[in-house]
């Protein structure tokens, strides 16, 4: 019934909320700002993960409920210059459990998931606020501001997205079609903060504590290209006292025997930079990713596999999860670390799914995903996936091999409706490491963009 409710609400909000007013160019100042762009979403998501079978006694099913979105406006283009402001929001309607418990990890909301938005009742915050300049083959922005590649990413998979406070910059290097990115990240919000500082997610090898590393920011670069049978892109990035990375993902999509065939393959390299306040890191992921697109525009079957070699142990400081005490972490060289996705498991790697991960990991390992992306409706998107994670089995600190299915069913409405989306991810996981023997995660998510 609980469910039934949020989408009447949802249904509403969609029939009332208004139209979206297109920005044109500006002849001066004031038409600058009168012929500016209103757009945003309104947000209602719910939720929960269940938890099955032997697990530890303070973990409790959970769910949270958070209403929100976005109001953005963005100026129109005066002789090649404009700006926006987005103001982003979470709130409780009164339909979450703050109970408190006794977690020994700290934890003392143990009925609220956390993922949604936190432990936050209400959550405002100026997310982008960016001066731009662009032309046909340049933009230069400065600013609050959603970020957009592989690994330095808005994880907008939640009521708010990941923001960046920095600079960026896209251009187009002549007629080849290739395109050069580079983006200075000064500053980061994460998807439960409301303000921005100079930090990033991270996650201590094994006992699953979330904390805050300080860093001096990011700079990533990136040349791209794509045409109809080939994509390329190389992307330098370095997380300041963190570590530093090279990832070059191609991709041949070849037509024969009647069909479209697609070949992809990934490749990373990241090391320790600077302090190494995440501690040492020296990882390579390899990745292949098999697939066929069906008739009819029918969407896409795929098989695919990714690869973290282990290169040997090393032995850092760490801290006992259930008592807090100082302890000794083995950690494994081979370790893949990605200070923005981190926790959220929203990494370009083939075989992530939303809950889980060889990042989310920490160790090394491979995996496989088999799965389809399809379209039985135009306005229908089906994506059901089974993988698998092999992961270090060494004595004292293994990581358990994991075995997840999804399925991710979402509805585009139109007509009057037009807008409006219903969105349900559904994860089933077997041997999580310290969630039990298994979890079911549900998320429902309900949003009307305008």
């Amino acid at each position: 019934m609980k469910h039934f409710k949020l989408s009447a609400i949802v249904v509403a909000l969609g029939l009332s909320a208004c139209g979206q007013v297109y920005a044109v160019e500006a002849a001066n100042f004031s038409d600058w700002f009168s012929n500016g762009d209103v757009s945003g979403d309104a947000r209602l998501y719910d939720f929960g993960r269940d938890y099955a079978g032997a697990q530890p006694a303070f973990l409790r099913d959970m769910n949270t409920v958070s209403f929100g979105g976005k109001v953005k406006f963005e100026t129109a283009t005066w002789d090649g210059f404009s700006a926006a402001a987005a103001l982003y929001g979470a709130y409780d309607i009164g339909m979450n459990n703050y109970s408190p418990g006794n977690d020994p990890t700290g934890d003392n909301l143990p009925h609220l998931n956390p993922l949604l938005m936190g432990t936050n009742r209400t959550q405002t915050s100026l997310g982008e606020a960016w001066l731009q300049y662009q032309n046909p083959d340049f933009m230069l922005r400065a600013g609050n501001e959603l970020i957009n590649n592989p690994w330095n990413n808005p994880s907008d998979g939640f009521m708010i997205p990941n923001l960046f406070e920095g600079v960026s910059n896209q251009m187009n290097l002549g007629s080849s079609g290739a395109q050069l990115s580079i983006d200075r990240i000064f500053q980061y919000k994460d998807r439960s903060n409301a303000a921005f500082d100079e930090t990033s997610l991270a996650v201590l090898p094994y006992d699953k504590l979330v904390t805050l590393a300080e860093s001096g920011g990011a700079t990533d670069a990136g040349l791209t290209y794509k045409d109809q049978t080939v994509s390329a892109a190389a992307w330098l990035y370095q997380w300041d006292n963190l570590a530093q990375m090279t990832y070059l993902e191609g991709g041949y999509h070849p037509a024969f025997a009647g069909r479209t065939w697609f070949v992809d393959n990934q490749y990373v390299n990241e090391t320790g930079l600077g302090s190494e306040d995440a501690g040492p890191i020296n990882a390579q992921v390899y990745g292949l990713k098999l697939g066929m697109n069906l008739a009819q525009h029918l969407g896409n079957v795929f098989v695919a596999y990714n690869n973290v070699p282990g290169n040997g142990a090393i032995t850092t400081p760490g801290i006992n999860p259930a008592t807090g005490a100082s302890t000794t972490n083995k950690v494994y060289n081979g370790n893949l670390y990605s200070p923005y996705t981190q926790i959220y498991n929203t990494d370009p790697l083939y075989t992530t799914v939303m809950n889980y991960g060889l990042v989310s990991a920490r160790a090394p390992g491979s995996a496989w995903m088999l799965g389809a992306h399809l379209h039985p409706l135009s306005n229908l998107d089906i994506i059901p996936t089974v993988s698998e994670y092999y992961t270090d089995q060494t004595p004292g600190i293994p990581v358990a091999n994991v075995r997840a299915y999804m399925l991710d069913v979402a509805w585009h409405f139109t007509g009057k409706l037009k807008g409006l989306s219903l969105r349900d991810r559904l994860g089933v996981e077997h041997d999580v490491p310290l969630l039990g023997s298994a979890y079911v995660d549900n998320r429902m998510m309900m949003q009307y963009n305008f």
